[in-house]
């Protein structure tokens, strides 16, 4: 489990005194781009990415886990995820919506694994939201909330605030990786580390 994972809002588990029949979870429509390490850490990553994008699906396959495991599970970097979902792409904006539903769950890192795992699987394929509400229940998510997240366009203003932000700063494709601001440039794993281990350093 991740130490720190940001968002505005927990889901609160209400039972009424008189009935043990739990309600539905409350749901924020308003969050904030999915977080995950220590705030004030030097490195502080931003990453823009598109589900759909098969270098964001290498990216993730090949650097992801090793990023979590040495970095952000010992808290020496900040990565806050933002979705960038690119228009050629069909999948990638409910993939996005269904991911912002799960980030108010508590749930964006577990969903968003399953999430790639899928794109990867359809290579492209179109993604149907009943597969979208089944990898939400995988990951304990409310299959008909999900749906009516998805189908209402709940985190819709959140995914054009993520998109204005990489716009604003330049992005010219996904994955975008920004350290500390900065657009990072690198060609392999180890060039990758080497960078973020350089700036802790200092």
């Amino acid at each position: 489990m991740l130490k720190s994972f940001l968002f505005l809002i927990f889901p609160i588990l209400l039972v009424s005194c008189s009935d043990s029949t739990p309600i539905i979870p409350q749901v924020s429509k308003n969050i904030e781009s999915a977080t995950f390490g220590a705030p004030s850490s030097k490195a502080q990553l931003i990453i823009f990415a598109d589900y759909q994008c098969p270098a964001c699906i290498r990216f993730e396959k090949n650097i992801w886990e090793e990023l979590y495991e040495k970095y952000i599970k010992t808290n020496k970097i900040t990565v806050t995820y933002k979705n960038f979902p690119l228009p050629q792409h069909q999948n990638a904006e409910h993939d996005a919506l269904a991911a912002l539903y799960a980030l108010s769950q508590g749930k964006y890192w577990e969903f968003s694994l399953e999430m790639y795992a899928l794109e990867s699987q359809k290579d492209n394929d179109k993604v149907t939201d009943d597969e979208r509400v089944t990898l939400g229940k995988k990951v304990w998510l409310d299959p008909v909330e999900m749906q009516k997240s998805i189908d209402e366009g709940w985190y819709l203003n959140q995914i054009t605030k993520e998109m204005n932000e990489g716009e604003a700063m330049g992005l010219g494709g996904t994955p975008a990786i920004y350290l500390n601001g900065k657009l990072m440039k690198f060609e392999s794993k180890e060039e990758f580390f080497g960078i973020i281990d350089a700036v802790l350093k200092m």
